[in-house]
């Protein structure tokens, strides 16, 4: 009796401090007048550090997640919501637009559980940076990851910064271990 209360305490007391890894992302813009440009950035960290990263999140700056509705039972993406802005600049308006680019609409297929985001950036009519996913590939085809765009005024050169995807979803594991 004794050791069956004891086995059942462990079970409940592992199953209480068990928890799953979440890898938060976030994908935002700057307009920055100083630097006279516009800078889409996207980054991402697990757990801890991704709560944390989502607190301190700015008012221009989104949750991918946050961008899709779901069905009425979860499993399904039924609809988009793109972010749309604007940045004014030395030689223009500079429109930005945002959204979420799910792995699959049926979130509990393959790759469900994966979303990045995409931007798209025009000034009038130009198409100064065409829809361009952060990341690329699906979950099962780690591509590099884009974490920063730098738009700068007057400039046809766009400054795209990637990172290996292990380095992107690198994590704290070196600290936890």
């Amino acid at each position: 009796m004794m050791r069956s209360l004891l086995a059942v305490t462990m079970i409940v007391l592992s199953a209480a401090s068990a928890r799953a890894d979440f890898f938060y992302k976030l994908v935002g813009y700057q307009c920055d007048k100083k630097a006279k440009a516009v800078i889409l950035t996207y980054t991402g960290a697990l757990n801890e550090a991704g709560r944390k990263l989502m607190k301190n999140k700015g008012p221009t700056q989104w949750d991918p997640w946050k961008l899709i509705v779901k069905s009425k039972d979860g499993n399904l993406i039924q609809s988009y919501k793109d972010i749309r802005k604007q940045c004014e600049l030395e030689d223009g308006t500079y429109d930005v637009t945002i959204g979420p680019l799910p792995g699959n609409a049926n979130l509990q297929g393959m790759c469900g559980a994966f979303i990045t985001a995409w931007a798209e950036v025009r000034r009038g009519a130009e198409l100064v940076l065409p829809r361009h996913s952060f990341e690329y590939g699906d979950c099962h085809s780690p591509q590099p990851v884009t974490t920063k765009i730098v738009i700068r005024a007057g400039n046809k050169e766009l400054v795209v910064q990637k990172i290996p995807w292990e380095e992107f979803y690198k994590a704290e594991a070196d600290e936890e271990e």
